[in-house]
This record gives structure tokens, C-alpha cells and sequence, in this order.
């Protein structure tokens, strides 16, 4: 005779995974929606879901991870329901608790240098304004220490400082991702930097604006 399974064991067979329905996530994404744009969640109805969270989504890098997460792409600045119910179906939430549950896995500290590029680029398409393809200078300002830090960028502080003290300025994506790039390829005392090498203008300026400081 063979033996028969316990119960535990029948249990665990038998149980399927849980998953929210697609119906929990609509109802979720309605609750977010924007009323004058029903068919995107705009900045405003993101920040209500991260006042329910308990994060600051002015300086919390989790809201933007979370933004990313929940499928923003298409827009700056929104997430259209279809974006929001394939990213609630991947990350398999429908409720505020249930991304609460997430919060630790928010942490771009989990991230490996592939996927933190790619949420790099993320952040400045998604805090674009409009059909602008440029991002003025004191947004950037507050962007860049809420997505990294001297582990990421040892010329954070200094670039900063640098930013503070010109004119007015707008700044492209390519600008925006070689200044990870930067951090990565130039020591902090400049001493690999080369002359003419293939970097935007504005780091030509950075490294002689740090020479000038005597910084450098």
C-alpha cells in the first residue's frame, strides 16, 4: 500500500500562488486616477499614494523607484492605465499595504550597475516637463542628491557647488547620464582627466571651474 501524503504535504501541493485579480487593480488604479485625465495617475496622485505610504515623494529615492516599478515611461510626469496595471500585475499589488510590504525592495542599494543606469536615465525622462527635452537647472539640483550619493558620485558635492554658481542653464539627458558616467571614470582629484576627450562641454567647464578653486 502506499503511503498517503499528509495533510501539510497535500496543503502545499495544492495551494495556489496568491495573486491580485486584474479587477482589485483597476479599482486601484481609479482610486489614483487623475479626475481631469482619468486614464493616467498624474505627480499629484503619485504623492497621495506615497503620503499613504508615510514616504516623502520630494525626497524619498523609494518614489521613484516606485514610479518605475508601477510601469512610468511613456510620459513625463504620469502613468496611464496601462502602464500602472501591468506594473501592479509584475509587482502583484493592488493595495496601499501591499506596496508597503515592498518598501525595503525599493531600495536602489539592491540594484546592480545595469539597473541602476537604467533608473538613472528613468529619472530625468520622467521629471521632463512636457515635449521639453531639456530639465532646468534647479530641478536637477534637487534630483541629483535625492538619486545619488558619494558612493555613486564622489563629484557630487563638488559638481553641486559648481551647478550653484552658473547662470542659466538647461540640462540634456546626455549631460545627465555622463555625469554618472563621470563619477565613474574620473578620479575625484582629476588626475586621469584628459583634454579633448569625448565628454560634453559641460564637464570641460566643471574640471576648469575645480583647477580654478583650486579643488582640484
Amino acid at each position: 500500500m502506499s503511503k498517503k501524503p499528509s495533510s501539510a504535504s497535500t496543503a502545499k501541493r495544492s495551494t495556489p500562488s496568491s495573486s491580485v485579480s486584474s479587477t482589485e487593480r483597476e479599482e486601484f488604479f481609479n482610486s489614483l486616477a487623475d479626475p481631469e485625465d482619468p486614464e493616467s495617475i498624474s505627480i499629484e496622485g503619485l504623492g497621495t499614494l506615497c503620503e499613504q505610504l508615510g514616504i516623502d515623494a520630494s525626497s524619498d529615492i523609494r518614489a521613484l523607484v516606485l514610479a518605475q516599478k508601477l510601469g512610468a515611461g511613456s510620459q513625463p510626469g504620469k502613468i496611464t492605465r496601462a502602464e500602472f496595471l501591468e506594473g501592479t500585475r509584475l509587482m502583484n499589488v493592488a493595495t496601499v499595504a501591499q506596496i508597503q510590504a515592498r518598501l525595503p525592495s525599493l531600495d536602489p542599494g539592491f540594484m546592480d550597475r545595469t539597473e541602476f543606469r537604467d533608473f538613472y536615465r528613468f529619472v530625468f525622462q520622467f521629471n521632463r516637463e512636457g515635449t521639453h527635452k531639456t530639465i532646468e537647472k534647479s530641478l536637477i539640483m534637487g534630483l541629483l542628491p535625492i538619486v545619488l550619493d558619494s558612493n555613486r558620485a564622489p563629484h557630487l558635492d563638488f559638481f553641486m557647488q559648481f551647478l550653484e554658481q552658473q547662470g542659466e542653464l538647461r540640462i540634456t539627458l546626455d549631460q545627465w547620464e555622463s555625469f554618472l558616467q563621470f563619477n565613474s571614470a574620473i578620479r575625484l582629484d582629476l588626475s586621469n582627466w584628459e583634454e579633448g576627450g569625448a565628454w560634453p562641454l559641460l564637464f570641460d567647464d566643471y574640471v576648469e571651474w575645480r583647477k580654478k578653486n583650486g579643488s582640484a
